[in-house]
């Protein structure tokens, strides 16, 4: 199985770059918005299993939470 720190850093990557796209705003912007998410706690902490979930399943959280922030 892949080290968690390893399966974080590329979602927070690939979040970050999709969300950026999706709003039309730069990466700094979008990793700004990503890590004072709550998504991003619970993908930090192990106890969600979220850290071993595939990208989508984190993406589609975090745009859940920032519709619901809106």
């Amino acid at each position: 199985m892949k080290n968690p720190d390893t399966i974080i850093t590329a979602n927070t990557t690939r979040v970050c770059t999709e969300y950026a796209k999706l709003k039309g705003i730069s990466h700094d912007g979008a990793m700004r918005i990503f890590l004072a998410s709550s998504t991003y706690r619970a993908l930090n902490e192990p106890e969600t299993g979220l850290c071993y979930e595939m990208f989508d399943a984190v993406y589609e959280m975090f745009l859940e939470e920032e519709e619901e922030l809106q």
